[in-house]
């Protein structure tokens, strides 16, 4: 306790003890002008006359606080309407210049970049920034927001003395106090790939986790106003479907309409609707089999729920794949059937009505966000052998809702309230989640102490004996962690606990529930090369789990971290974890009350990446892990990364992973009995991806997936009160040859500034039989062969924005 106590002593009184006397932050004056140059990256308009130039980067890669290799020069100027940047980068070898293309936002390309970032606000906590690549690439992201995306004009052009960029920034891509003077955060960023070099125009010292406060100020913006931000992308779409399967064998066709509308309220805030959306060309998730007592989950991949999501994430309440979820009853259809009655249609997903979002940030550092989503009706149809057909109700019309409060404070600290809602008719599960915390640093950023508490309040229905009866449970989590988070030493002391009650599983994701967590972590961070090495960063972490109720040990881990790249830039990251003591698992069971006592375990993980600047490269994965029985886990992966061209990328994916002797429940859900499996697994996942790029706006890329796993049993046990595994042969159950096949190919094409033109081809294969000692590629040719889905879709998208009609009428 007195050690804490004279660590919070620290953080109050750290003004006074850790401020420092910084480097002057450099100042660029921006210049008004009347005539807006012509986008082209030919620097010979009027406007770009100015002696106001930002120039002498310093490198921060390879050489930190060294001269750049090459001269940049930077002008900024402005009139009504937008910002103008023009780069002039001056290169002793322009044929030599990196300028592999890529699709929008893919800014870890083998291309020169340059970077542009406003800090609108100047709050040194958040800011817009505009990239653009060697080869026309733009990129586009938010520090706090990487999915931001904005309609931006840009021109790049490799010449005799280096390349030159030119950006068109509209005032409608940002938000930005209405004030007759502004100030904003500035940073101006130029990378060199041939040499990984990265300089900067304020420098960023790389032992500290808040870099922005040392970003420079752009002046010079007089009497701009914020304009009407209003703009929408309506859609149209249409799909043709061909099933395979027996029971559902056919053609399918599908015809949709909608629109996501996006209106700036003010200079602040912005309301972002979609109505009736289409997501039938997201990425098909990378599914896998579920062996474990916990769900699976995948990222987001529809546009709406990845945008501008940033604020409701606070408190890690929300997990946005539960708004049109696999159905409540989806899993349970079979159980309310009547004798004789079979499976017609059971939707996998529930269907999404609308969504609304309203976010945004007051000049005061407020931020406010409410997310509100509507599901309808969602029915499994059955029929009778007379072909009597009834539906089923699987997941009823249900309101998801998200109210955000964050206030920025100095010092990049900040405070934040969330609440999230989930509510359905009588007869069903409703949930109220309310969370709050707060992160408090002192002005150097040297220390961070975090505090997040949340409760939860469900009513879950039950059914006893015809009456039905409302389980209320109320549940708390919290944590608190004290960090040094700069310079080369850094440690971390937390804990976090969550009691038997508490569920966010409506609108979040908590596996499990009833533990207590304890931590420190103490590394060294090295920044800069030395012998045969750029960098290396190292941490030892001791992390001990128990469950509240009852003290025992779920886990007890000792981990060494390593993360190191070598002056040939060949890097290595990896672990080593041991866990000496036995574990008490609580959910493998599957039963409520009991217990398995596992062994501890001695793991090992290393993973490794070539320089990516080589035509070939590779990434790739070692793992290891042994529990003190006889179970083994052991996992390979590599991955070459192909560049054939500046245009053809390819990049296929090997794992082979391994599972000897393995220990899983195999009764059913809350059996009397609970009896487990000692089981064989082999997995093998082979993919491919690659894309091709006819220009910066039309692409065709590919990604093809098979997911083969055999599971085998050889033995069996019976757990006994106790938590113990005795050998029984009164349980058996089927092994297992389980098969995922997914190809989606995507034809891309930017037709207009945010408008796209897209046509996407999937296919599907899911197979499961119990052929578990078949030959590789012989189960491959029966895969591929067996009944699948195919899915051609359409799909045209166009950007509408009020003031580019303003402009044009």
């Amino acid at each position: 306790m007195r050690f804490l106590y004279t660590l919070l002593v620290i953080v109050l009184t750290g003004n006074c003890l850790f401020a420092q006397n910084e480097h002057a932050l450099p100042v660029l004056e921006a210049v008004r002008i009347t005539k807006a140059p012509v986008i082209d990256a030919i620097i010979d308009d009027e406007a770009w006359k100015t002696d106001n130039i930002a120039t002498n980067l310093r490198q921060r890669d390879p050489v930190f606080d060294t001269k750049a290799r090459f001269n940049t020069e930077i002008r900024i100027v402005y009139d009504d309407k937008a910002i103008y940047v023009a780069a002039v980068m001056y290169d002793s070898s322009p044929d030599s210049i990196k300028k592999e293309l890529a699709t929008r936002d893919n800014d870890g390309k083998n291309a020169d970049y340059f970077y542009l970032a406003f800090d609108t606000w100047n709050s040194r906590q958040d800011a817009y920034i505009f990239g653009v690549s060697a080869s026309g690439i733009q990129v586009d992201k938010r520090i706090m927001d990487e999915t931001y995306d904005a309609v931006w004009g840009s021109a790049v052009r490799i010449n005799e003395t280096g390349w030159v960029a030119e950006m068109r920034i509209p005032y409608s891509a940002l938000r930005f106090p209405a004030l007759k003077e502004q100030q904003w955060g500035l940073q101006i960023v130029r990378t060199v790939r041939r040499n990984r070099e990265n300089d900067q125009w304020a420098l960023e010292p790389k032992d500290t986790d808040n870099t922005i406060k040392y970003w420079g100020t752009l002046t010079g913006l007089n009497d701009i106003d914020p304009p009407l931000r209003l703009s929408a992308l309506p859609y149209l779409s249409a799909g043709l479907q061909y099933d395979s399967h027996e029971s559902s064998k056919g053609f399918s066709n599908t015809y949709n309409g909608g629109m996501d509308l996006k209106w700036g309220l003010n200079e602040s805030f912005t309301l972002d609707m979609i109505l009736m959306p289409d997501f039938s060309q997201v990425q098909t998730d990378a599914v896998e089999k579920n062996l474990s007592p916990f769900e699976i989950t995948y990222d987001e991949n529809r546009p709406f729920f990845n945008e501008g999501t940033d604020l409701f994430q606070k408190g890690d309440l929300f997990y946005s794949r539960r708004i049109g979820h696999v159905p409540l009853k989806y899993y349970s259809v079979s159980s309310i059937m009547d004798a004789g009655e079979h499976i017609v249609s059971n939707p996998y997903s529930s269907k999404l009505l609308n969504a609304v979002k309203l976010s945004g940030r007051t000049s005061e550092g407020l931020g406010i966000g409410v997310l509100n989503a509507f599901t309808g009706n969602t029915y499994a149809v059955v029929s009778d052998s007379a072909g009597n057909k009834r539906d089923i109700l699987t997941d009823p019309f249900t309101n998801y809702n998200i109210l955000v409060l964050d206030q920025t404070l100095p010092n990049n600290s900040s405070v934040y309230l969330i609440n999230t809602n989930v509510s359905r008719p009588d007869g069903w599960k409703k949930s109220d989640v309310l969370g709050g915390g707060f992160k408090l640093s002192e002005k150097s950023n040297t220390y961070l102490l975090q505090f997040d508490l949340s409760s939860t309040n469900t009513v879950t229905p039950v059914v006893n004996d015809t009456i039905e009866d409302k389980v209320k449970k109320s549940g708390i989590f919290y944590n608190v962690a004290f960090e040094k988070t700069k310079g080369k030493f850094r440690f971390s002391i937390y804990q976090l606990g969550m009691n038997d009650k508490y569920d966010r599983n409506d609108l979040g994701v908590n596996h499990t529930n009833d533990w207590l967590d304890r931590g420190i972590t103490i590394g060294y961070n090295v920044y800069e090369p030395f012998s045969i090495f750029r960098n290396f960063y190292q941490s030892i972490n001791v992390f001990k789990e128990i469950k509240q109720s009852s003290g025992k040990n779920i886990n007890t881990i000792l981990t060494y971290r390593f993360n190191t790249t070598f002056t040939n830039y060949l890097s290595f990251w990896g672990n080593v974890a041991y866990s000496p003591y036995d574990r008490y698992d609580y959910y493998e069971p599957r039963s409520t009350g009991r217990v398995w006592v596992s062994p501890g375990y001695l793991a090992a993980y290393i993973g490794y990446s070539s320089d990516y600047r080589k035509v070939l490269a590779f990434d790739g994965e070692l793992d290891w892990h042994r529990d003190f029985d006889k179970n083994v886990w052991k996992t390979i992966s590599i991955e070459p990364i192909i560049r054939v061209s500046d245009k053809f990328k390819l990049n296929p994916e090997f794992l082979y992973q391994t599972g000897i002797h393995d220990k899983g429940c195999v009764s059913e859900f809350e059996a009397r009995d609970v009896y487990f499996g000692d089981r064989d697994i082999k997995l093998i996942i082979n993919s491919i991806s690659g894309e091709y790029l006819f220009s910066n706006k039309i692409s065709l890329s590919l990604w093809l997936r098979h997911y083969w796993q055999r599971i085998e049993y050889n033995d069996y046990y019976l757990l006994t009160p106790i938590g113990e595994l005795t050998p029984s042969d009164g349980f058996s159950t089927n092994n297992l040859n389980v098969n995922y096949f997914n190809i989606d190919l995507v034809f891309g094409w930017e037709f207009s500034p945010g408008s796209m033109f897209n046509v996407v081809w999937k296919n599907a294969i899911v197979q499961e039989n119990q052929d578990y000692r078949i030959k590789y590629f012989k189960n491959f040719e029966k895969t591929i062969s067996s009944p699948q889905i195919n899915n051609l879709s359409v799909k045209i998208l166009y950007y509408l924005d009020y003031q580019m009609l303003k402009k044009k009428n």
